[in-house]
């Protein structure tokens, strides 16, 4: 009797749509979704590509402009001029996991309900993207230092810190950069969740609620994470090519 009183909608907060491959579950939901992502962040650049001038920019192009600056500004003062190709790396992060984080916004195309919800609240989706940055970074620091030099850095002097560094550069750090974005994005699901469950005799102000929350989970939460997320991975990329002191 009580839930029916309640009409509780059935929001996916971390149920996916799978599928076995090779004895391997993938989360379809997830991959649709992250490529979706991937599809905006390409189609944003080749629009951008064609529509470049060196007039009045567009807004296309005023957005580029300002994430690239920024992005610049942040390697320069992080790790000097010399290490200028960082910043497609950074734009890229920032822009992949900003559109990943917004993509929530469309239809569940894979789902019976009307919900998609954001790759970035798959735990598995921000860890590859964790370890994309650690291979990046352990490569940069291998080329900078040369792979000899690069892990003897660990056991540098006071050499009883050599676990903690080790530890801190393949565990520790990945798996914070991933958690940090995952826990965010999945938080915000939840509370879309709780705000449309609320009892029948608030359900006025659960749509509207929803709403706000959604806009301030998007606007603010998603791009905080996207700029932590690109931020972090700037300075892990400096963590890797510097020298130990």
């Amino acid at each position: 009797m009580l839930e029916g009183r309640l009409a509780i909608p059935h929001i996916p907060v971390g149920e996916h749509v799978t599928a076995k491959v090779a004895g391997f579950t993938l989360n379809l939901d997830t991959i649709w979704s992250t490529a979706l992502a991937c599809a905006v962040v390409l189609a944003l650049g080749f629009y951008l590509r064609r529509k470049v001038t060196s007039g009045v920019p567009n807004k296309v192009q005023l957005f580029w402009e300002v994430v690239v600056g920024a992005a610049g500004d942040q390697v320069e003062s992080s790790l000097g001029r010399r290490y200028r190709h960082v910043v497609p790396v950074a734009v890229t992060v920032f822009t992949l996991v900003l559109a990943a984080n917004w993509v929530e916004v469309l239809p569940g195309f894979f789902r019976s309900t009307d919900y998609l919800p954001s790759p970035s609240a798959d735990v598995n989706m921000v860890y590859a993207l964790a370890a994309a940055v650690l291979v990046m970074t352990t490569a940069s620091g291998m080329r900078a230092k040369g792979p000899v030099k690069y892990m003897k850095s660990f056991i540098a002097k006071p050499r009883f810190l050599a676990p903690i560094r080790i530890l801190e550069t393949l565990v520790t750090n990945p798996v914070s950069l991933a958690l940090r974005l995952f826990g965010n994005i999945f938080a915000g699901s939840i509370m879309i969740a709780l705000l449309l469950a609320l009892p029948w005799y608030a359900a006025p102000f659960s749509v509207p609620l929803t709403i706000v929350w959604k806009l301030f989970d998007m606007l603010v939460i998603g791009s905080l994470q996207a700029f932590i997320f690109a931020l972090l991975t700037i300075l892990y990329w400096q963590f890797a090519v510097e020298e130990v002191h």
